[in-house]
């Protein structure tokens, strides 16, 4: 994938310091969807596949994954915005890059845990609420230290959408280039300082 795959393994001794902790120093992917504008396309067909209930407008959806240093190791395909996340993971080829031992941190709606159980792999979500009115203590601190360490995977994508023909709306003349401009995009940000390094 351009690049992005064979940061899978080369960033291992120079985690951020914050993936040295107990626990942690496992994660390879920290992964997270991302949608793109796209311009209101005139087929009823598509203009309903990309409608994005969140974003209130229409878009194109991508799972991105990057290490704990903020370098984009995955991209998946564009799907609609109407997609959900879960069904985007399992549908694009993030599995596929997975391997025994690995950890990989998301929000709580990736509720993938048995599709990495299966690949001898782990996952790292806030706990939920399943029922009670109010977290325990020690939920409440998973919940901030999970929170603190997703963060590089939103600085990630803020860093990916400074690119102009991303950060506002796409014209539906590229949508089907998006692929191709997402991926030299975030192989760009791979050139820049890493997000953990102090």
């Amino acid at each position: 994938m351009f690049g992005l795959q064979s940061l899978h393994r080369c960033c291992e001794s120079n985690f951020a310091i914050k993936f040295k902790k107990p626990g942690y120093s496992n994660v390879r992917h920290i992964i997270d969807c991302t949608e793109i504008f796209i311009e209101t396309p005139s087929d009823p067909n598509l203009r309903a596949a990309t409608w994005s209930d969140y974003k209130h407008h229409n878009t194109a959806k991508l799972l991105v994954s990057i290490t704990p240093h903020g370098f984009f190791n995955f991209l998946s395909k564009a799907w609609g915005g109407r997609t959900s996340d879960v069904h985007l993971t399992r549908e694009s080829s993030f599995y596929d890059i997975i391997e025994p031992g690995d950890e990989v941190m998301a929000d709580r709606g990736f509720t993938i845990a048995e599709d990495l159980l299966i690949r001898s792999s782990r996952l790292h979500i806030p706990p939920g609420k399943r029922g009670q009115e109010q977290f325990t203590k020690a939920e409440v601190a998973k919940t901030k230290e999970i929170a603190n360490l997703r963060i590089f995977v939103e600085q990630a994508i803020r860093r990916l959408k400074t690119f102009r023909l991303i950060k506002h709306e796409l014209p539906i003349s590229l949508l089907g280039s998006i692929d191709n401009i997402v991926l030299i995009c975030a192989a760009l940000c791979n050139l820049y300082r890493p997000l953990g390094k102090k």
